[in-house]
């Protein structure tokens, strides 16, 4: 009974962040800057995803987010001589096209794109794009399996 009810919560929290009841909740996650945030249909988070939502954040039609992993699509300026709390954020869109799979703990950083049917392995740094129908891996990601072009 109590599951049932906390999956009901986590659904309700879903379509009240990004409006869509097409999203399948499975443990708590967190959305920050909901409002730059764009999920499709039949989109899968599992526990502990966490998207910041800075500057923007698409997700397709038919994705799985993972246990823990992250979208983080900004940052603070480096090169200013301030303190690292006082410095200006920037960023740059994270895009994930649709029946992408994002494995347990990956991070997907600002100004990515991950390609249609594309597979993240778990663990993995997202610092460049990544073709469509490609399995990528490890820290910095490279290409396992699919299209040559560098990830």
């Amino acid at each position: 009974m109590l599951g049932r009810f906390r999956r009901t919560v986590l659904r309700l929290k879903a379509w009240w962040l990004f409006r869509q009841w097409n999203v399948h909740v499975f443990g708590n996650f967190t959305a920050i800057h909901p409002g730059n945030i764009r999920i499709g249909r039949n989109v899968a988070i599992n526990h502990g995803v966490f998207l910041l939502g800075h500057t923007s954040i698409s997700i397709g039609n038919n994705v799985v987010l993972s246990t823990g992993c992250m979208l983080v699509d900004g940052g603070l300026v480096l090169d200013e001589p301030s303190p690292m709390v006082d410095r200006a954020h920037i960023g740059s869109p994270i895009i994930v096209e649709e029946g992408a799979w994002i494995g347990a703990g990956a991070i997907i950083l600002a100004g990515v794109r991950i390609g249609r049917n594309a597979v993240i392995g778990a663990g993995s740094v997202v610092t460049k794009d990544v073709p469509p129908d490609t399995i990528v891996a490890g820290n910095p990601a490279r290409i396992l399996r699919g299209t040559s072009a560098a990830a």
